[in-house]
């Protein structure tokens, strides 16, 4: 990565104290399972998040040495502070999951499950359904803030007819020992369609300062910029990250970051530069297959604007083989027109 430059020209001026860490910013990118794995978080570290989360990791598989859970742990050189998101239904396979997730590992912080919806892991008694069972949701936080990282749960709004309100689930957290509650304001039922609450994410962020990060629809500068503005401590960027992965260096530079312009304003030659290195990060730590397939996905939201860009997709589209992929995004000059409309930096 030292190829590129830092996205801030200058040290970042106002460092953000939050959950017990000290970040560069208030911007996080999201667990987000299946996305998150290591070289996806290098990448948006180097975009400008200020920490990146690992994908939610089963604590059974962790306390059962399954190999593909055991490697959700690795980090790579360069990472930004990484949390590790952890699941489980009970208190024991929390906590002996956490232990094992901690040893010989550099995470910043222990992440705790309590919003996924689907039903592959409410049936374990994990994700959303803790929000179901607070005294459990509260016992793992109790007995993980000993372990001596500060643990930061996320949960989702609690809609009528659960135990405790969203207010009270966030006091009996912070109560049991969480640094910070990073609170999505979809209710379980609501999975991943309507719109996210920002009322009760700003609500909650009023009545616990500093202790709330907001999650749910932040796709521009000033979606972001409206939580930290209701007092949301620290923003988690998600599929507008995927969707832009730019937003990151454009929402510090909304905020008053003092921002690298190969970040700001990015030519297609530095967007190249970074999506053949991102693709080739993929391929050596997980495979060709997988670099195609990640690569495809963050191509449909680079190049914003270039005039040939479609014609760049619909190539990408049918190729299969990451070595054909890496040559066609090599020679994408073929596909850009009027390139001297597009202003902006060069590595």
């Amino acid at each position: 990565m030292s190829a590129f430059p830092p996205v801030f020209s200058v040290v970042a001026p106002h460092r953000t104290e939050a959950g017990g860490l000290a970040l560069e910013s208030p911007l996080l990118l999201a667990p987000l399972a299946g996305v998150t794995i290591p070289p996806l978080r290098l990448f948006y570290s180097l975009l400008g998040a200020a920490a990146v989360h690992t994908e939610m990791i089963s604590c059974a598989g962790l306390r059962r040495a399954n190999r593909k859970t055991a490697a959700m742990l690795d980090i790579l050189p360069g990472e930004a502070p990484v949390i590790v998101q952890l699941f489980a239904g009970d208190t024991e396979t929390m906590l002996r999951g956490a232990e094992t997730a901690l040893e010989g590992t550099s995470f910043r912080a222990v992440g705790i499950n309590m919003a996924c919806p689907m039903p592959k892991v409410l049936k374990k008694g994990a994700g959303a359904r803790l929000l179901e069972n607070p005294g459990t949701a509260f016992s793992m936080v109790s007995s993980l803030s000993g372990l001596g990282l500060p643990v930061w749960p996320k949960i989702r709004k609690c809609p009528p007819g659960y135990p405790l309100t969203t207010e009270e689930f966030c006091r009996g957290l912070l109560d049991a020992g969480a640094s910070l509650v990073c609170l999505h304001g979809r209710t379980p039922a609501q999975r991943y369609s309507g719109e996210a609450d920002r009322e009760i994410v700003g609500a909650m962020a009023a009545k616990f300062p500093e202790k709330i990060c907001a999650s749910g629809d932040v796709y521009t500068p000033e979606q972001a910029a409206d939580y930290l503005r209701r007092g949301c401590r620290t923003v988690l960027m998600a599929r507008g990250a995927l969707a832009d992965p730019f937003l990151f260096a454009r929402t510090l530079a909304f905020l008053g970051y003092d921002v690298h312009n190969s970040y700001r304003n990015p030519s297609p030659d530095f967007q190249m530069s970074l999506l053949l290195h991102f693709g080739d990060s993929v391929c050596g730590y997980c495979g060709p297959r997988m670099a195609v397939l990640f690569v495809k996905r963050l191509l449909s939201g680079m190049f914003r604007g270039v005039r040939g860009i479609g014609g760049l997709r619909r190539a990408a589209a049918r190729v299969l083989c990451w070595t054909e992929l890496r040559g066609i995004l090599e020679r994408c000059d073929a596909y850009f027109e009027r390139r001297e409309e597009c202003s902006g930096c060069t590595i």
